[in-house]
C-alpha cells in the first residue's frame, strides 16, 4: 500500500479508478492529478455508452443531472469529445448525443487526452507529435527510467480499458 510521508497534509479527497487512487495533497510539489474536466468527460462517456445510440440520443441536460455536473462546463467538454471524433450529436426534438464510435474502440486514454488531460508524472519527458522527447539529463540519471517506465504503464493501463469495460462495471 501506498503511503505519503509525513511532510504532506492529504486532504479528504480520494477518487479511485480500478486500483489507481488519486490523492489531492497539499504541497508545494507537484502530483500527478486528473482535473474535473477529465472525470467528468470519463464518467460523461460511460454515461452515454449506456444510455444513448444514434436512434436514441441523449439530451446533455440529462447527463449533467444525472451526473451533477453543471451544463455550461459539460457543453466544453463534449466540445471537446465531439472533436476528437468521441462522440456525435443529432439535431431537433428528440436529439442529444450519442458515441460516434463502438464503446469496445474507445479507451480511456482516447477520452481523457481528447478532454485536454495530461498524464505526465514527471518532467523526464515531453510528448511532442506523439512521440517521447527525454530531457537532457536522462542518459545520466538513473531515476529517469523508472519515471517514464511508470508513466508508461499508466497510459497504457488507460489504452488497455475501453468504454465497453468500463460501463458493464
Amino acid at each position: 500500500m501506498f503511503s505519503l510521508p509525513t511532510r504532506f497534509r492529504v486532504l479528504p479527497l480520494c477518487v479511485v479508478f480500478d486500483s489507481i487512487h488519486v490523492f489531492v495533497v497539499q504541497s508545494w510539489e507537484i502530483c500527478m492529478r486528473i482535473t474535473t474536466r477529465g472525470i467528468y468527460a470519463l464518467k460523461a462517456m460511460v454515461d452515454l455508452a449506456s444510455e444513448s445510440s444514434v436512434e436514441t440520443p441523449v439530451a446533455l441536460h440529462k447527463i449533467a443531472e444525472k451526473e451533477n455536473i453543471s451544463t455550461e462546463f459539460l457543453q466544453q467538454i463534449f466540445f471537446k469529445l465531439r472533436k476528437a471524433g468521441l462522440i456525435a450529436a443529432a439535431r431537433g426534438p428528440g436529439g442529444g448525443f450519442y458515441l460516434a464510435k463502438d464503446a469496445h474502440e474507445v479507451s480511456a486514454l482516447d477520452i481523457l487526452l481528447a478532454a485536454g488531460e495530461c498524464l505526465r508524472i514527471s518532467p523526464c519527458s515531453e510528448i511532442k507529435r506523439g512521440k517521447h522527447k527525454p530531457c537532457g539529463e536522462l542518459k545520466c540519471c538513473e531515476a529517469g527510467e523508472f519515471w517514464l517506465e511508470m508513466e508508461n504503464n499508466i497510459r497504457q493501463f488507460a489504452q488497455n480499458k475501453t468504454l465497453s469495460d468500463l460501463a458493464v462495471g
